[in-house]
């Protein structure tokens, strides 16, 4: 039987088809609203708690708060303003942010704050993304646009051929400056071009910078609120700073996307959670300490997995920064974890989940705790002995 792409079996003759790459096109609403097929994919996978994961997305941080429970209930009572917290450790002014739930909640925001009102209903996006990036304009009524960064541009650089075609069809360009799942960040020479040419052509720039933070204090700390006046950066507490449960975001641009933002965020939630602000407003202080955290980890861990691919003879140079990276594993990456991978109890994300082009890809985090982590490299390494010796 021939499977489709990215079709995974299970038992003898029993393909369950899965198609995991975001789904682009028009607007979307009732049975026509696409699943985000990555979390459909992945969500099972994590709750058979393998004993090996390497699929995590953020960083595993042990935070310490204490907190009463009128503590959690009672924030919007303290007159304390978190957006105040933002500004300042961003070092920008308070009419420059809007607190929100989360990056994915925030994107949504982002793209309606900047959708010019008489410009096109179009969103270009930048491919490979993780699914929320990609189709969550098709809930707000847009057309979705690709263009790419990679994977047959070159080594992760910007096609500006697409972008060029797609700027008179488009009021809004979404992008991930470090691409989820290779960890690279965009060329600073890509960058520049790319506010150079959607500034002339009129056209708003809306950037996930969830993973960027793990970049500060190098030359790869470059958000796109600081260098555009026609951006707006996301992010949140979810990736970099261990919190990925609590729902805590925020967006940063010009006082008037700012504003549009606020009015989007009462229409559509009203008010933030006052048990997230509260847990929010106890680690603010001290979120360095988990910055510190990702560098001693990628120091530690890091090491472990380049010994394993070097051994088996794949040739990688991982991001500069960050907590994961992606590489070929010269075959359909969720085929090769359901027949290799989860006989072993290893779990990894398939980089096909982002483009068709990396189904061949295999992203892996060295985030998490350390033991855990060097547990984890022989089983990996027999998972790749297995793809070889299957391939040859």
């Amino acid at each position: 039987m021939d499977l489709p792409r990215n079709a995974e079996t299970i038992g003898e003759n029993q393909p369950t088809v899965i198609w995991v790459e975001p789904r682009l096109g028009g607007p979307v609403s009732g049975d026509g609203i696409p699943p985000v097929d990555y979390l459909s994919w992945y969500v099972p996978r994590l709750q058979e708690n393998r004993p090996h994961d390497l699929s995590q997305s953020g960083f595993s941080h042990s935070w310490d708060f204490d907190l009463e429970p009128e503590e959690l209930l009672g924030f919007w009572k303290s007159g304390a303003d978190p957006a105040q917290w933002v500004a300042e450790r961003h070092g920008v002014d308070l009419n420059q942010v809007c607190i929100a739930h989360g990056t994915c909640q925030s994107l949504s925001l982002a793209i309606l704050a900047a959708l010019p009102e008489d410009g096109p209903r179009a969103v270009g996006v930048e491919m490979p993304s993780f699914a929320v990036v990609s189709q969550c304009a098709r809930l707000l009524g847009c057309e979705v646009i690709p263009f790419h960064r990679g994977p047959n541009s070159g080594p992760w650089t910007l096609n500006r051929d697409e972008v060029m075609e797609i700027l008179p069809k488009v009021g809004v360009i979404a992008l991930t400056p470090v691409m989820n799942p290779t960890g690279e960040m965009i060329s600073e020479e890509d960058q520049d071009w790319l506010i150079d040419v959607t500034t002339k052509a009129g056209v708003n720039i809306v950037s996930d910078e969830v993973y960027l933070d793990a970049a500060k204090g190098t030359e790869f700390y470059r958000p796109m609120y600081l260098r555009s006046k026609n951006s707006i950066s996301v992010n949140s507490l979810t990736k970099t700073y261990g919190l990925g449960p609590l729902r805590f975001g925020w967006l940063i641009g010009a006082p008037e996307f700012i504003q549009n933002a606020k009015h989007a965020f009462q229409n559509m939630q009203g008010m933030a959670s006052s048990p997230s602000v509260s847990i929010a407003g106890a680690v603010f202080p001290r979120l360095d300490q988990a910055l510190d955290a990702i560098w001693v980890a990628r120091e530690k861990n890091l090491p472990k997995l380049m010994e394993v691919l070097n051994a088996h003879g794949i040739e990688w140079v991982p991001p500069p920064f960050g907590i994961f990276g992606a590489f070929s594993i010269g075959t359909d990456a969720v085929q090769a974890l359901a027949d290799y991978g989860k006989p072993l109890g290893l779990l990894a994300t398939p980089g096909g989940m982002f483009h068709a082009g990396l189904k061949d890809y295999l992203r892996i985090a060295w985030g998490g705790e350390e033991e855990a982590f060097e547990a984890a490299m022989p089983v990996l390494s027999q998972f790749l002995t297995s793809i070889q010796e299957g391939i040859a």
